[in-house]
């Protein structure tokens, strides 16, 4: 890796970013879009939750009600997995203008692991070049907080897909193959943006390199350019590369989904803004993905209305991951005081 595309921790940070869970999108900030309402006093109450289920056969997804430095930590804990040798947090930098985890969040768990934050490259500015992506990580206030890894910066790395219907390569960036281990660290998106965001996003899409992005949007045929297959060879190509980035690291993933600040910027019919829900961790990224499904388009008034909003973010991809054998829908929740 060339010493100027690795961001070392540095005295940089955002005076302007409280410690809440997630920075809000300017879309919301800069047109007074409603902001969801506080969360001082989070509620125990959990909701009823379409997969989850008593067997304890079951994968097991870990609840903490609140969202803070400590809940990360003791999710991490629930999960009775330790990641060890050199550890990258994977999660998205995100774009300029959208919502973002807060990474003064993440300052505990990542000094705790002494982990790296890593994303890859994109399509659109800034994060076409590893140059303007690492400005992108600086302004959000990643540096502060812990070195920075961009991890297609010098190249790609093909990860094999077993069985897979539509790819033969889940291409991600060559700085993968440095980590012994992972921890993938989501800002849950429900009403932001056309596909759900959650932990199947971040293992494929997130993970891939510019290429290996091109190769998932057209299912296989493109690998230089965005070139979008029909959507529902896409949602089968992502669950494709959800197997391929568990198979590469086996057992050495475990998964968080924060559910922060869900303010709807999308236009689902219904859809209102939601408090701080807290954060789910799991082994099972299917599991943890179905679970935030469940607490947030879960809050429809009424299954129509659910069926809707899961059909428009194609929360779908969740059954091909699940064919795949990546994960269960079906789950055990597990509250962590």
């Amino acid at each position: 890796m060339k010493r100027r595309d690795f961001i070392k921790l540095s005295g940089m940070s955002i005076a302007s970013l409280a410690l809440s869970g997630c920075v809000p999108s300017q879309a919301n900030t800069n047109t007074g879009a409603a902001a969801p309402p506080p969360a001082a006093a989070p509620a125990r109450n959990i909701p009823e939750l379409a997969y989850r289920v008593q067997d304890a056969n079951a994968p097991a997804v870990y609840f903490l009600p609140q969202v803070s430095q400590d809940a990360l930590i003791k999710a991490y804990a629930a999960t009775d997995r330790q990641l060890t040798g050199r550890v990258g947090l994977k999660l998205s930098f995100e774009t300029p203008d959208g919502p973002y985890l807060n990474p003064q969040l993440l300052q505990k768990l990542r000094d705790q692991l002494d982990g790296t934050f890593m994303d890859c490259n994109g399509f659109s500015a800034p994060r076409n070049t590893t140059a303007g992506h690492l400005r992108l990580a600086r302004d959000h206030g990643f540096t502060a907080v812990g070195p920075v890894d961009i991890l297609d910066a010098d190249g790609d790395l093909d990860l094999p897909v077993h069985g897979g219907k539509y790819l033969k390569v889940h291409r991600t960036g060559a700085h993968f193959a440095n980590y012994d281990s992972m921890l993938s660290l989501v800002r849950f998106k429900a009403h932001h943006i056309r596909d759900y965001g959650g932990t199947i996003k971040n293992l494929t899409i997130c993970l891939a390199s510019t290429s290996g992005k091109a190769l998932i949007h057209s299912a296989g045929r493109e690998e230089y350019g965005y070139s979008p297959s029909d959507m529902e060879s896409f949602l089968e190509s992502m669950a494709d590369a959800a197997k391929a980035a568990l198979d590469a690291k086996p057992d050495r993933w475990i998964f968080i989904n924060v559910l922060c600040g869900l303010a709807p910027s999308d236009s689902c019919r219904d859809a209102k803004p939601l408090p701080d829900i807290g954060v789910l961790a799991s082994l099972d990224p299917v599991a943890l993905d179905q679970a935030a499904v469940d607490f947030t388009f879960g809050a429809a008034p009424s299954p129509a209305v659910r069926e809707v909003w899961e059909r428009d973010h194609n929360v779908r991809v969740l059954q091909y991951a699940e064919e795949r054998g990546v994960g269960r829908r079906h789950y055990r929740l597990l509250p962590v005081d």
